[in-house]
């Protein structure tokens, strides 16, 4: 055999030893970015893209929804007076909610959230829209004081990102029925 053809077989084992070629990988760990989240291209799909995010409790996703400079959201003015913590909230706060939300003895594993937005308006003009949308939201939580069935109207604005997809830049909450409104939760769900 000549060194040329020992050298070859030689470099191939090793190629083929240190690469692991033939090892199987670990599957990767189905908590994280991935779920039903599709690029957003009209402002209702952004909804679309809310409602699986949360009945996926994928916060990456339910996040990728806000824009992360401007967001802010403004609570229902009741809320609003009996908790003014939750005032001057931002695309910072939206995350520690939504993580604290989904996270541990909050929102248990064998429990429901979900959010249905019905008689949806929105008017475009441009890259920015403004949508007007009912809500019921369901969500299970595990805390004392848990709101129940929450309803109410969200006014999401709306803009086109520099990713180049729709993005929520503010989102007005205001109760509608003797039902808890969405500000609720997110008063309950800081004060924890």
């Amino acid at each position: 055999m000549s060194k040329l053809a020992v050298s070859i077989f030689l470099l191939t084992a090793v190629l083929v030893i240190g690469c692991d070629l033939f090892q199987t990988r670990d599957p990767e760990d189905p908590v994280g970015a991935r779920g039903s989240w599709e690029v957003p291209l009209t402002p209702s799909e952004v909804l679309t893209n809310l409602t699986l995010a949360l009945f996926e409790r994928n916060a990456s996703n339910y996040m990728r929804s806000f824009q992360p400079d401007s967001f802010a959201f403004f609570a229902d003015p009741q809320v609003l007076l009996q908790q003014p913590s939750i005032a001057d909230w931002d695309y910072a706060r939206e995350l520690a909610h939504i993580n604290s939300l989904l996270g541990e003895g909050v929102l248990p594993r064998d429990s429901v959230i979900f959010v249905l937005f019905t008689a949806t308006e929105q008017t475009v003009i441009g890259d920015t829209a403004r949508v007007t949308t009912r809500y019921d939201l369901t969500a299970q939580v595990a805390l004392s004081g848990a709101p129940g069935p929450m309803a109410g109207e969200a006014e999401f604005s709306m803009r086109i990102g520099s990713q180049g997809y729709w993005e929520i830049v503010g989102w007005s909450d205001r109760r509608t029925e003797e039902l808890a409104s969405w500000s609720d939760l997110k008063a309950l769900v800081q004060s924890r």
